[in-house]
């Protein structure tokens, strides 16, 4: 039996699966670890705009152009390079970019190296890819880069003491002990649905909870609303329904995730409602 064709859900997870090298995320609940002293680090360069999707790279650009070569249709690739331009101006750790080629120093080890690079038709297993420095984690320990897709794009923290990588898969709300980190990120495509709890561990990240809609609950997605507090996380809750339930065919609610001792468990907390 010949292989079924790739999707863009699996094109999108091969990719990501060759740049992110040495990353291992633990589903299950693990038991409670000692509490972490929040730290006081100084402020982080704030993180800049990210380029819309669509060509990632101009015409006339190649992959050895300087990213001060600037083309003049005013292209995605130019301004995700004048983005990260201002993020390394003001970061100044010792991050560099040359060409396609990012140079991420860590205190452990050989720098990181991320090479952007064009699809090549004759290799389907190497797609087109841009990284881009965004800045740094609040408590400075990580570097937050974003890799640009045809298909998506996914956001990486990786660590500045030994270079580890971690898919965040979207923007990372702390707690306010600092001792986690919450993602939600709303996909109808190929790109990650769901939401990810990660604790910070003596340097580390690791995975603490993870949901994700079943194929029968594909048009469940949630979104950040704040913490309560340093163990609960309100969420706003959607679900595409027929039109003739709601006119706009989405019904939102809030939902709360507390953490109770070694879990965290995900309830409804308001009444499902039409979104006006």
């Amino acid at each position: 039996m010949s292989p079924l064709p790739a999707s863009p859900a699996d094109r999108l997870g091969l990719a990501f699966r060759l740049c992110l090298t040495g990353l291992s995320l633990c589903t299950a609940l693990a038991a409670e670890a000692a509490p972490i002293a929040p730290a006081n680090p100084p402020r982080p360069a704030p993180a800049l705009g990210i380029a819309p999707r669509g060509a990632l790279f101009t015409p006339a650009s190649a992959p050895e152009a300087s990213p001060a070569a600037a083309a003049e249709d005013d292209s995605d690739e130019d301004f995700r390079a004048r983005a990260e331009a201002e993020v390394l101006r003001r970061v100044g750790v010792g991050v560099r970019r040359e060409a396609q080629r990012l140079w991420l120093p860590i205190a452990k080890g050989r720098p990181v190296v991320l090479d952007s690079r064009r699809a090549d038709p004759s290799d389907p297993a190497s797609p087109e890819v841009d990284f881009r420095l965004d800045g740094l984690s609040p408590d400075r320990e990580f570097y937050v880069v974003r890799a640009t897709l045809a298909a998506g794009s996914e956001l990486l923290w990786i660590s500045r003491t030994d270079g580890t990588r971690y898919a965040m898969h979207g923007n990372v709300h702390p707690s306010p002990d600092g001792r986690h980190l919450v993602v939600t990120h709303a996909s109808p495509g190929a790109e990650f649905n769901g939401v990810v709890i990660w604790r910070r561990e003596d340097g580390r990240l690791v995975e603490r909870y993870r949901f994700q809609p079943t194929p029968e609950q594909t048009a469940i997605s949630f979104r950040f609303l704040r913490w309560r507090d340093a163990d609960t996380i309100e969420l706003a809750q959607f679900a595409e329904v027929d039109p003739s339930i709601c006119a706009l065919g989405t019904l939102s609610s809030t939902a709360l995730l507390a953490r109770k001792g070694e879990r965290w468990i995900l309830r409804s907390a308001s009444a499902q409602r039409c979104e006006p």
